[in-house]
């Protein structure tokens, strides 16, 4: 272990309780979707208090901080949100507790609440790791940023604000959401098609003269659900696409009025072999066949698109043309251990950076499984160790001066 590397890590261990704390702090905050702004303040006046060079609240609720570098390196921002999905039924979400980890299956201690792998824990350590860096009096080379956005939930504009409104950017950009301790270098693309199937309205006390939209819908969501989803392909890197119905609904919504029509929305995370088109394809493919057996089917698909912010491009950091991937791995393992690499199931923010041809890394504590769910926790082990490694891989980026 190398003299930089073994201070960071004594500052880590020794100032263990203090970053739980932060930790904590962050999650006794609530942030869902569009009220980000009492968290960033919150980080801003910390970054502000660890010794950032700026720190700054844009008026969507993005907070961005900098440790300026002395010159002649690689900038590096750490990305990660601050905004979460609505509680739902979980209990206490913002109490930030400690437990032992075998309530939900896991060793030793963790943190529990909302948002705390997806992913105030990661942009937690974020901040602490510059923290470290500035009281170990460690200066890089280039830039350490680290962003902590709004709005990444409902569509990733907070991401979109930081760049274009406030150009920042910089050479290298780690994404930290959930990766179980793994390397992620990439995801599915996501597109959201919405399916309007036609019936004939009538009163309910006499169906015989309708047409049922919501039951012709249900034709077509179990051939979706039995014969679309199983058949498709696997790409070598991105895995398995995938497709559900997530959303329904009917008009009009009177209860006691068959409905006229019926609409369903179908999530697909799809990959370079199953393009926006093959699903488009594949839906009126449906259609066409259910129309064989019932003449008086129809339906209309309506497919997602970049600007309505219904489909999102995947992307893929490639190993063999991007050397920081190797840099990252070898960080990592000094740091903490070994990572594998992977791909994300779930959509970051990372797709942005990388259509700007930035490259992109993924590192967090938590794992995907427990995001959006009453189960929401990291473990505090390897929420210290995430600091280890972020405060590590930024002298590997940046270089030390």
């Amino acid at each position: 272990m190398s003299d930089t590397l073994s201070l960071i890590s004594r500052w880590v261990d020794e100032n263990r309780d203090h970053c739980i704390d932060f930790f904590q702090q962050v999650i006794n905050i609530p942030s869902p979707s569009g009220e980000e702004h009492q968290v960033a303040e919150h980080i801003a006046s910390k970054m502000n208090e660890y010794g950032y060079n700026t720190a700054k609240v844009d008026k969507l609720g993005d907070v961005m901080g900098t440790i300026k570098g002395t010159g002649g390196g690689r900038s590096f921002l750490l990305n990660g949100h601050i905004d979460h999905v609505p509680v739902g039924d979980m209990v206490d979400p913002y109490s930030g507790k400690l437990m032992d980890g075998a309530a939900f299956g896991d060793k030793g201690k963790v943190l529990y609440g909302r948002a705390a792998c997806d992913m105030k824990g990661a942009v937690a350590a974020m901040v602490l790791a510059g923290r470290a860096l500035n009281e170990l009096g460690i200066k890089l080379k280039g830039d350490y940023r680290v962003t902590g956005v709004a709005l990444e939930e409902v569509g990733g504009a907070g991401t979109k604000s930081t760049i274009v409104d406030s150009q920042f950017l910089a050479d290298v950009v780690l994404i930290g959401e959930a990766t179980n301790m793994e390397l992620a270098l990439g995801h599915r693309g996501s597109i959201k098609f919405d399916v309007i199937v036609h019936g004939r309205s009538c009163h309910a006390s006499a169906p015989e003269r309708g047409i049922n939209a919501l039951y012709k819908a249900m034709k077509m969501i179990t051939k979706i659900k039995e014969e679309l989803a199983p058949s498709l392909p696997v790409h070598p890197v991105f895995g398995k696409a995938s497709l559900v119905v997530t959303q329904i609904e009917v008009s009009p919504e009177a209860s006691n009025v068959v409905p006229e029509t019926c609409h369903f929305v179908i999530d697909c995370r799809n990959h370079p072999d199953f393009t926006d088109h093959h699903l488009y394809e594949a839906l009126n493919k449906i259609i066409t066949d259910l129309k064989q057996t019932d003449p008086e089917f129809t339906a209309t698909v309506i497919p997602g698109t970049i600007i309505n912010e219904r489909r999102f491009n995947g992307f893929y950091t490639d190993p063999e043309k991007t050397p920081v991937v190797d840099e990252a791995v070898k960080a990592i393992t000094e740091a903490y251990r070994v990572p594998e690499k992977k791909i994300w199931t779930f959509a970051t923010d990372g797709r942005i950076y990388a259509h700007l041809g930035i490259p992109v890394i993924g590192f967090g504590p938590g794992e995907e499984k427990y995001a959006h769910t009453q189960m929401d926790h990291v473990r505090i082990d390897d929420f210290i160790g995430t600091i280890k490694v972020y405060a590590w891989l930024a002298c590997q980026i940046c270089g030390v001066a």
